[in-house]
């Protein structure tokens, strides 16, 4: 008896202690586990013709209102513009894992999964905290870039990339293309950006002819060591 009264009591302090964390309409259940544990902090959207770099590293082309279908994960509503998440990406500590979600017609169709100790909201998407994904290949393979920035220089960024070795044989697995203005490369060519480019399969592909789809937005989420989440 006395083990359910405490157990009891831990679901009811749940939510205070999400509290501290963040508001609780910040937290999903992302992964179908029954647990809203994944605090949303940040949703880059694709064709909208603002850097989704710069919106995420500073806030720079992110609305000071945010409509709420950008808050949230009901991922078939219309979202128009980017959604930073400030106050997360401010105070980055306590944090456990990222989860990094691709989203293509209504749903989340890769994930990759992240360290999150030990780093800030720049340093996490690493191959050195990288922990598991959608990809089999990615911790095995090689990779010529691995992170937010990316290849900045030629505005490729939240960039996993296997190799260069001219355009027609560039390889990788996740670039979103922040750019169409002088881009290198045919396979990153398109009438608006950002372009959210993943490969579609297990393994990483060539950018030009490999099973390669562009996603309508990329998605950022944090659970925090603390173990906080609400149930149901």
């Amino acid at each position: 008896m006395e083990m359910i009264q405490i157990f009891l009591t831990s679901l009811l302090l749940l939510p205070l202690a999400l509290g501290t964390l963040g508001p609780a309409e910040e937290f999903f259940d992302v992964l179908g586990t029954g647990l809203k544990e994944w605090r949303l902090v940040f949703r880059g959207t694709a064709y909208i013709n603002l850097s989704m770099y710069t919106a995420y590293k500073d806030g720079s082309n992110v609305p000071a209102i945010v409509h709420e279908a950008c808050r949230q994960t009901d991922w078939s509503k219309p979202c128009d513009t980017h959604y930073r998440n400030a106050d997360a990406l401010a105070h980055w500590s306590n944090i456990m894992e990222v989860l990094l979600g691709v989203v293509e017609r209504g749903q989340i169709v890769k994930t990759a999964i992240f360290k999150g100790d030990n780093t800030d909201y720049m340093s996490w998407f690493s191959e050195s905290h990288y922990i598991n994904s959608s990809w089999a290949d990615l911790s095995t393979e090689t990779h010529q870039f691995f992170g937010i920035a990316g290849h900045d220089a030629v505005k490729r960024h939240f960039f996993i990339n296997h190799n260069y070795n001219g355009c027609p044989h560039d390889a990788g697995w996740l670039a979103v293309v922040d750019t169409i203005t002088n881009v290198p490369c045919d396979w990153e060519k398109d009438e608006a950006f950002p372009i959210i480019k993943y490969a579609a399969g297990e393994k990483y592909e060539n950018w030009n002819t490999g099973n390669f789809r562009n996603a309508d937005a990329l998605v950022v989420f944090v659970k925090y060591s603390s173990g906080a989440a609400i149930v149901g």
